[in-house]
């Protein structure tokens, strides 16, 4: 399940009048546990509250990303057993970078 859909559920469950623990909670039980969280529900229904309907994140600032999430993904499709180690050496970034994008 992707953000936008989540977000679309957010919005139904909103104009049901439905809360944002409930619906974090029934979308956890439904699409698998982690899916989203209360706070983050909470925080789209406070946006829907006060007229904002659309199911886009807003964009953010910020320091642009040291690795390339596609190519990442192609490491770790080509080889599922590499340990970060060898990941992080290979894009030239830290381990702790490597770590924080696998999340």
């Amino acid at each position: 399940m992707n953000k936008r859909q989540v977000h679309t559920i957010f919005l139904f469950q909103s104009k049901l009048g439905r809360n944002a623990a409930d619906t974090a909670q029934d979308i956890n039980i439904t699409f698998g546990p982690g899916t989203t969280n209360e706070r983050t529900a909470q925080r789209w229904f406070r946006k829907f509250r006060n007229g904002d309907e659309r199911l886009e994140d807003d964009t953010r600032g910020g320091r642009p990303s040291d690795v390339d999430n596609d190519e990442l993904k192609a490491m770790v499709e080509a080889n599922p057993r590499m340990i970060v180690r060898d990941i992080s050496s290979g894009l030239s970034v830290s381990i702790g970078t490597v770590s924080s994008h696998m999340r």
